[in-house]
């Protein structure tokens, strides 16, 4: 099973990926950050290179970067028993607006089965908009890649967990919304967007620092593809 880590910057991603991969592989996409990954795309992809011969800033130098790795095969193993965890750059862009990141996950279903892990920064949740926002995202990238999706809201251990687990009670939510101005109103209407996440089912809340949860997200990966299992 292959299971591709994304979000944004400063989610904890190469963190969690790291903690997760601890008895199985690791294979580090970001080509613009050094990794002691079991496979490390800089071994054929670097970003400075890319950035000197094409001539781009570091932003377009990711993109050039994901465009090559989306094309290519010798990073990617083959099956085994282990779980391959796939970390991702920080350019979240690059699976929202980019056909990039949809080839790389096509090219790793050609192999094995495919599940995303979507990492949120619980310290980013602290408003309904950002709340709104980050299931907004999260069901983007569940259409976009057209493979089962995880939500992880990592780095549970630096807020109070009744800051967080507030946000999934729908109509709490909706209560609180009331009480808001003209832009919570016009965001109401992505509380529709909850029922495609894995939130709604079974919010899993982690720390990839001290370790807490991790047990949770493998039962979750696991579940995804478990014809009796539905994240309940």
């Amino acid at each position: 099973m292959f299971v591709v880590i994304i979000g944004p910057a400063a989610a904890g991603k190469s963190t969690l990926a790291r903690r997760l991969s601890e008895e199985d592989m690791l294979i580090n996409l970001d080509a613009a950050t050094s990794s002691s990954a079991d496979i490390d795309i800089r071994r054929w992809v670097k970003v400075e290179e890319i950035q000197r011969k094409y001539g781009l800033g570091i932003n377009g130098a990711l993109l050039k970067s994901m465009e090559i790795i989306s094309e290519m095969e010798e990073w990617i193993p083959e099956g085994g028993e282990k779980i391959k965890f796939v970390d991702t750059p920080g350019q979240l862009e690059i699976f929202l607006y980019h056909g990039m990141g949809k080839k790389v996950v096509d090219k790793l279903a050609e192999r094995d089965i495919v599940t995303s892990l979507f990492v949120v920064d619980a310290l980013e949740i602290n408003s309904v908009e950002n709340y709104l926002s980050m299931l907004a995202q999260n069901a983007m990238i569940n259409l976009k890649l057209g493979v089962p999706s995880v939500t992880v809201i990592n780095k549970i251990d630096a807020v109070k967990r009744e800051e967080i687990t507030k946000w999934f009670d729908i109509e709490n939510l909706k209560k609180m919304m009331e009480k808001g101005d003209a832009l919570v109103s016009l965001a109401s209407g992505l509380i529709d967007y909850l029922e495609y996440t894995s939130v709604y089912q079974r919010p899993l809340m982690v720390s990839a620092k001290t370790g807490e949860g991790i047990d949770d997200v493998y039962s979750a990966i696991y579940e995804v593809h478990c014809s009796c299992g539905d994240l309940s």
